[in-house]
This record gives C-alpha cells, structure tokens and sequence, in this order.
C-alpha cells in the first residue's frame, strides 16, 4: 500500500474519531440550543467560514504544494514557511475586519467573540500545509483530537451549565468553546512545527520576498475561488430562513427550519466524508510531486484512482441514508422530524464529494482558474434556483437541496473537462459513475427490505441499524464484484 495511502488511512481514523466526537457534541447542541438556536449558531458558523478563507486565502495549499516540491531542500522550506507567516499576518487583518464590520451591520457580537478564532486558524493552517508537504500527518492527527476534545468538554460545560448564558443568549457558550478549541489546537501544532523546522538560518531578503511571489501565484487564484465559495455559504445562510418566510412561514420556523437543515442534516450527511477530507488533503501534494518529476502518467493514475475510491465511497453513504432515513433521524434527532429532509439531502452526496476531490486535483495540477470558474457558476447557480424555488414554489427547504445538487452537478461537469484535457487522457466514467450506481440502488433495495423483518425480531433500533448496513455493504460489494470492479486489486493498486 502507497505511503500517500497510508497516511491518508491514518488520517482518516483520526478525522473518525473526532468527527464521531464533534458529531455527538452536534447532538448536545441541539438539545440545549433547540432549533432556533443552531440556526443562529450556522450563521455565526458561515461568517466565521468567509473570515477564515480571507485570513489563510489559499496558503496552506500553497504551503503543501511547495513543500512537496522542496523537501530535501531545507533552506528553500524555511523561506516558505516565513513567508507564508507573513502573509497570513497581513491577511488577518482582512479577516478581522469583515468580521467587525458584519458584527456591527448584523448587530451580532457573537462574530467579535469568534474573531480571534479566524486568526488561530490561519495560523495553524499555514503549520498544516508544511505536515502535509512533508508527508508527515502525526501532528495534524493530534492537534485535531485535542482541538475536537477540549472544544466538546468546554461546549458541553458552557451550553450545559449556562454558563455564558448572559454573554452568548441564544448560543450560551458554544462560540466560546470553539474559540478556545482552536487556540489549544494551534499551541499543539506549533509544539510539533518548533521541532520540525529547526533554527532558521537568515539569508537574503529577496530570497523571502520571491519565495512570497511564490506563494502568491497559488494562493491568489485557490483564495479567490474560496471566497467567492465561502460569500456563497453566507449568503446562503441569509437566504435560506429570508425565502421560507416568504414563502409563507414566520420568522421563527424559517430561522428553526434552516436550523435544522444546516446544523443537524448536513452534518449528518457529511460526517461520512471525513475520508474524502483526509484523502484530498494527501494527494495534492502526491500529484504535485509527481508533475514536479514530469510522470504525467503517474499523476493522472493517482487522480482517477481518487475519484474512483470517491465515487465508491459516496454512493455507499448515500444508499445507507437513503434507505434508513427515518430510523437514524428517529436514533440520533427523536422529535425533529428530519427524515424527509436527510433523503432530499444526502441524494446529492456523490455530488458533493466527488466535487470536493476534484477541486484538490485541480490544485495539485496547477489548474487555478477552472475553481474560480465553478465557483462563480455555482454562486450564481445555487443562489438562483434556492431563492425562486424555497421562495416561489410549495418545495421550501427542498429548494435548497436542488441548488445545492445543480450547483454541484455543473461545477463537476466543467471540472472534468479540464481535467482530461490537461492529462489529454479520459477518465473511465464507466468504473467511477455507473457502476458504483448501480451498486447503491440495490444497496438502498436490500437495506429498505430487510429492515422491517429486523425490527419484528425486538432488537434495539441501533442493533437492527447496524445489522441492516452489514447486509447492504454486503450486497454492494458482491454487486461490485459481479459487475467487474477488481476489490481485491485495490490494496495493490492504492
């Protein structure tokens, strides 16, 4: 099995576990927060979003990417790393002020409370993209097990005990506790980044200052891209609760539905993805390093086996949410009502995913301009279609999930394309799409039929949950076999 595989294997379970703790942290929140609650609680999440992509604005892709390039070049990676600090510095400043100012026009102090959080973020970020050029993924693991713990005990305390009640309202301290969390997770990794990079030896300015010019030619266009993606998700955060009122709820139930939607289903139905999070931050820097020795053919076997393990994952996530929808809202949100809604959402999970990896292979090529391409499409996409049909059509909350699926869609369409055309070789869609497909429908069909009988049995919902999701990978697997994809070659070929 590949190095890349490897770490992306490891960083996978650490990202499991703190996704399986962030996630039942998700579920305390919504208990002591209620419905209104998360909804402001997104919102603040969607700002902070946009104020993090403006602070790093691409240079922790830039980071790995470079480093990948320059390991054994010890000199070269300081100048890296001092210059991307500097940038970030002067990017922060950016982020501070968007957040200040959106603070005063939302009237929402809770964006001042989050504001030093951006700034953590852009630090670490920038310690990140060096781990990840160096292939060492040891203290990524553990600055997130400890940004994930301490930000669940001290939201659980906060929320539980009302503690900041009086400072946060609607919130009561959850803003705080991740803004300790990531603190706490930038010290760890500047433990582990102080040992790595060793005494930095001064050398000419205008070395640091091409080394800047660098990072820039990356960091600039990638940055542009997410932040048109991240105003995007704003927006959105705006829109949404605006169109179900117009639509014809009050105030409230648009805030509490939206909610819902974005603090309990979409969470829900990307936790599965911290694979493909892991994956894609592995094979940026494999990809590059392999353009860098000119193996084109090496490159573009990495990008098709990506997507594949993508699309094979993805559509196994979708079938399992599809076919027990109501049982898992029933076991992890009772009293919601969420089922309709994690079935309208999760049919886009293949999309969602598979254009998250396709965005990183874009990077790994150098191909800046295609993600700020879809990006535009998709802002103008998705905020079109979401505000026409929440707005203007019996469909509500089911707008969202059809711009989002649309959006996606193009954005994967164009990406392809460029894609091929930089490798000048096709991708096998058959082997990435189709079958994969194929296999999730008689996955959802096993699953929705065998359920019943499990629960007649008397077993508890989790046991007959379980039961039911070994049957259908079961039966997915030996469709995937039977159609002709080579399972037992993945370990050799990955």
């Amino acid at each position: 099995m590949g190095h890349w595989l490897v770490n992306t294997v490891l960083l996978t379970a650490t990202n499991t576990i703190t996704g399986t703790i962030g996630f039942f942290y998700r579920l305390v929140l919504s208990k002591y927060l209620g419905s209104e609650g998360m909804g402001v609680y997104q919102q603040t999440l969607a700002f902070f979003g946009t104020a993090i992509t403006l602070v790093t604005a691409g240079i922790p892709l830039s980071v790995s990417k470079l480093i990948a390039e320059m390991q054994t070049e010890a000199n070269k990676r300081n100048h890296i790393i001092l210059s991307a600090f500097t940038l970030t510095t002067a990017f922060s400043l950016l982020g501070a002020s968007f957040l200040i100012s959106l603070s005063f026009l939302l009237k929402l102090k809770l964006l001042l409370i989050v504001l030093p959080a951006a700034i953590f973020v852009g630090y670490s970020s920038v310690m990140r993209g060096y781990f990840f050029g160096m292939q060492d993924t040891r203290p990524v693991q553990w600055s997130n097990i400890t940004e994930c713990i301490f930000r669940t005990l001290f939201g659980v305390l906060f929320v539980s005990s009302n503690l900041l009640i009086g400072f946060e309202t609607k919130t009561r301290g959850a803003v705080t506790a991740l803004t300790l969390g990531e603190f706490i997770s930038m010290c760890i990794l500047f433990i582990f980044f102080a040992k790595s990079i060793g005494n930095y030896r001064n050398s000419r300015k205008n070395s640091v200052i091409a080394t800047i010019k660098d990072i820039l030619k990356i960091a600039v266009p990638v940055s542009f891209s997410q932040i048109i993606h991240s105003i995007s998700r704003s927006i959105e955060a705006l829109l949404v609760p605006k169109g179900l009122v117009l639509s014809g709820l009050s105030s409230y139930e648009g805030l509490a539905l939206y909610g819902k939607t974005s603090g309990m289903v979409m969470p829900l139905i990307f936790f599965p993805a911290l694979f493909v999070r892991a994956l894609s931050s592995n094979i940026i820097p494999q990809i590059a390093k392999a353009l860098a020795l000119k193996n084109k053919e090496y490159a573009f076997k990495l990008s098709q086996q990506a997507l594949f393990l993508t699309s094979f994952f993805a559509f196994a996530v979708t079938a399992f949410f599809i076919a027990l929808s109501e049982p898992v809202a029933e076991f992890l949100f009772p009293k919601f009502e969420l089922g309709n809604l994690i079935i309208a959402f999760s049919a886009g999970i293949p999309f969602y995913y598979l254009e998250s990896i396709i965005m990183s292979i874009l990077r790994a090529i150098g191909n800046n301009s295609t993600p700020i391409t879809t990006s535009l499409t998709t802002l103008f996409i998705t905020n079109q279609i979401l505000f026409l049909l929440t707005a203007k059509t019996p469909m509500g909350i089911y707008g969202y999930s059809v711009a989002l699926i649309t959006a996606s869609a193009v954005a994967i369409f164009i990406s392809i394309r460029h894609i091929e055309q930089n490798f000048q070789r096709q991708f096998n869609l058959l082997e990435i799409i189709l079958k994969p497909m194929i296999c999730c429908v008689f996955m959802a069909y096993i699953m929705s039929k065998a359920f019943l009988p499990l629960v007649n049995l008397d077993f508890p919902k989790i046991i007959c949950i379980g039961a039911d999701l070994i049957l259908g990978i079961s039966g997915y697997l030996i469709l995937a076999l039977a159609l002709g994809i080579d399972l037992r070659g993945i370990r050799q070929r990955y």
